[in-house]
This record gives C-alpha cells, sequence and structure tokens, in this order.
C-alpha cells in the first residue's frame, strides 16, 4: 500500500515592516542676497571702464540736475530732517559745519577760526565705511563730509534719501517726469500695471510727478524706514525688479550691476522668458551709486 505524500501548507513569510526613508531636511534658499552679500558686491565693485563716461553723463544731467526735485518728494513724504542741534545752514549745501559762536544782546561774539594752508590726503575709511575715498571740494580738510554731511543725518533721520528716489526713477521710468514712480505708466491716468489704481490723492488725473511720487513711496511704506544703509537700499532696489536672478539664475541682477565687473550677460526679455546670451543695455543703479560715492558725492552707511 502506497504511502500519500504529506503536503505541508506553505507559510508564507511575515511581511517585513515598511521602512520609511528619511526624508532630506530642505534647506531653505534665501529670497535674496545677505546683507555682507551686499556689503562684499558694492566695495568690490569695479565700473566697467569704457562705460564710466556713460555713467558720469547719467549722475551730471539727470541725478544731480533734478536733485532738488528728489529732495522735495523725499521732504513731502517724511516731513522736516532733525538736525541733531547742528545750525541750520549746517544741513544746507556748502555751508560750512562748525559756524562762529555767537551770544545773544553782543556780550560775546567768536572770532572767526582761521584754518591752517595745510594740505592732507585724501581721507580713507576702511572696513567700516567702504573702501571708497572722501575728497570734498569745500571741506578744508579734505575729508569729504562737507558735501555728505546732509545726506549722511539724514539717512540716519528716516527721511528717504533723494538718491535712492533718483534711482527709482531711473529703473522705472527712465528719469522722465511724465510718468508715475510706481510703474512708469503715464501720469495722464491713473496707473494699469501693477499697482493699479494709483495714486490715491483725491482727485481725477492728471497728476503731477511730486503727488504721485509721495503716493508711490507710501505705497511702499519707505515713510516708516527708520535707518537707510547701504543693503537694505540695494535690496529694496532690486525688489523692483524681482529676485529672479538670483534665486533661479544665480547671477548678479542686471538691474544693480549692469555696467560694472560684476555682471557680464543674462536677461529676463520678457515676463517669464530667460535668454543667457541677452546682455542688458540700462546701467545698474548700484553703479550709478558706486560712482557717485567714488566722486565724493554722497555717502551710504553700511551698518
Amino acid at each position: 500500500m502506497k504511502k500519500k505524500k504529506h503536503i505541508s501548507t506553505t507559510v508564507q513569510p511575515k511581511a517585513r515592516p515598511k521602512i520609511k526613508k528619511k526624508s532630506r531636511a530642505k534647506t531653505d534658499v534665501p529670497s535674496s542676497p545677505s546683507d555682507l552679500e551686499y556689503l562684499n558686491l558694492f566695495d568690490t565693485c569695479v565700473i566697467t571702464a569704457e562705460k564710466l563716461a556713460q555713467v558720469d553723463k547719467v549722475i551730471d544731467e539727470k541725478v544731480l540736475a533734478n536733485r532738488v526735485r528728489y529732495e522735495q518728494v523725499s521732504r513731502l513724504v517724511q516731513g522736516p530732517t532733525m538736525n541733531y542741534g547742528l545750525p541750520g545752514a549746517a544741513l544746507t549745501g556748502n555751508a560750512p559745519v562748525f559756524q562762529p559762536l555767537r551770544y545773544a544782546r553782543g556780550i560775546m561774539q567768536a572770532e572767526d577760526v582761521q584754518v591752517p594752508d595745510v594740505t592732507f590726503k585724501p581721507f580713507r575709511l576702511p572696513g567700516l565705511f567702504g573702501t571708497g575715498s572722501f575728497a570734498g571740494r569745500n571741506n578744508p580738510f579734505a575729508l569729504g563730509f562737507s558735501d555728505a554731511m546732509p545726506d549722511f543725518l539724514s539717512l540716519t533721520s528716516g527721511r528717504i534719501p533723494w538718491f535712492f528716489i533718483a534711482c527709482v526713477h531711473y529703473l522705472e521710468c527712465s528719469f522722465n517726469f511724465s510718468k508715475h514712480l510706481h510703474n512708469g505708466d503715464p501720469l495722464t491716468g491713473y496707473t494699469v500695471q501693477v499697482p493699479s489704481g494709483r495714486p490715491k490723492v483725491g482727485h481725477p488725473p492728471p497728476f503731477s510727478f511730486e503727488e504721485s511720487a509721495v503716493d508711490a513711496l507710501r505705497y511702499m511704506n519707505f515713510d516708516k524706514v527708520r535707518q537707510w544703509i547701504l543693503p537694505f537700499i540695494l535690496r529694496k532696489l532690486e525688489a523692483y525688479n524681482g529676485f529672479g536672478y538670483f534665486k533661479y539664475k544665480k547671477i548678479n541682477t542686471p538691474y544693480l550691476w549692469s555696467f560694472s565687473g560684476h555682471y557680464t550677460k543674462g536677461k529676463y526679455v520678457k515676463d517669464g522668458k530667460y535668454d543667457a546670451e541677452a546682455v542688458s543695455q540700462q546701467m545698474g543703479a548700484a553703479v550709478i551709486l558706486k560712482r557717485m560715492e567714488e566722486r565724493g558725492l554722497i555717502y551710504i552707511p553700511r551698518f
């Protein structure tokens, strides 16, 4: 008699528990250059030699020529600047910072101070204040702060620097005073591009440049800024065009650095369309500011 084969039931192996793969922690990509990166870029910026005359021409014929209008806009936005106890004349143009002391009722009047005829080398402020030298036209000690002093005090008192307004006007309007500072739309109507429907000034078009510019700067909350330092200024200027170059293309934006060694090529030729071979023909705003500092026309605090 044949023995029956014993067929054992198949034992299924125990299912191994699924091990979840450890997800790599996502590193936050910075949305804009850091303060130190901006400082380094500005202080190491070398303007392209063949573009220098063009940059100077824009500074002389557009920026400085319209300084009074930009300063007027700044005053309208913020109001009067504190003078920190200095005589009022010291905060204007070419007036000397140190005035002779004069006492009431003619009790005492200090004699004018005689400045020795000594020639000094231009004063340099390495590190903390950048690498530029300042040799002011009106300063007998060649420290170069006589022209820059009003701007320096203004920057630390909350008033929007006039040269920041000038740079925005250049980038948004190509220095055209018949356009809105918001986005370059014509002053004959409300803005159409973002932000649309501006300015809100209580009357219909047309608008003056000044009233629209005040609305534009307040719309950006610049009237609430208390300290205008270099990294902040550069970041806000770059923000007008966006940080796409920094975040997605890993190059310095031509909006700031065109006409310098920090930019060679690569440009958004239209919204969302990038051409790696296109070269910006518009000088960068940081280049304008750099050249103005080199010439002793302005000084921007680093910290």
